[in-house]
C-alpha cells in the first residue's frame, strides 16, 4: 500500500511578516476579499473561492480548542528530538504529559497545533475557549508563540 503526502508550500518569503508580527504579540492572518475567509497562518489562495488572498489582518489572542491530543507519561529514553533525548535534557519533565491541541482563533476560517499548556489534561474539552501565550521576550520568531492556555477557569461538576 502506497500513502501519499500533501505538502503545503508558500512562497519564499511569505510567511515572513506572519512570523515578524510575534515580535509585537500580534497574530497576522490572510483575508480572502471575495469571501471573507481568514486563514491563520496565512494562505496565499483562498481554499473556499480560490482567488488571491493578499490582504493581511491581525486576529484575535482567542480562539476555541477543536481536537486535542495528551501523551502518555513521557519517560526517559522515549522522546528523542533531533537525536536529543528531551528528558535527559531537560526541556520535558519525566512524567509530564503533552498535550497538543488544534485551535481555531476568532474570525478565522483555519486551525493551528498548538502546545495547551497551563492546565491538567482531564480539564481538557472540546470547544475549551484559549488564549495564546507568549514567550516573556518575543524576537520575531516561530517559538515567540509558546502555545495557547485556557481562556477562563473551568468547573465540570
Amino acid at each position: 500500500m502506497e500513502l501519499g503526502a500533501y505538502r503545503w508550500k508558500a512562497p519564499v518569503g511569505y510567511l515572513d511578516e506572519y512570523v515578524k508580527s510575534f515580535r509585537e504579540r500580534k497574530i497576522i492572518g490572510s483575508l480572502c476579499a471575495s469571501c471573507g475567509r481568514v486563514y491563520v497562518p496565512p494562505r496565499e489562495i483562498c481554499a473556499r473561492c480560490f482567488t488571491e488572498t493578499a490582504e493581511k489582518v491581525e486576529v484575535s489572542q482567542y480562539g476555541e480548542v477543536l481536537a486535542f491530543l495528551v501523551s502518555p507519561p513521557l519517560e526517559k529514553g522515549k522522546v528523542v528530538i533531533a537525536g536529543i533525548d528531551a528528558v535527559q535534557a531537560g526541556f520535558l519533565k519525566e512524567g509530564e504529559q503533552i498535550i497538543l491541541a488544534m485551535v481555531r482563533f476568532e474570525g478565522t476560517s483555519s486551525s493551528l497545533v498548538l502546545p495547551l499548556i497551563n492546565t491538567e489534561p482531564e480539564k481538557v474539552r472540546v470547544g475549551m475557549k484559549v488564549k495564546a501565550v507568549w514567550a516573556e521576550e518575543c524576537k520575531g520568531k516561530l517559538a515567540d508563540l509558546i502555545g495557547v492556555e485556557p481562556a477562563f477557569e473551568v468547573i465540570y461538576k
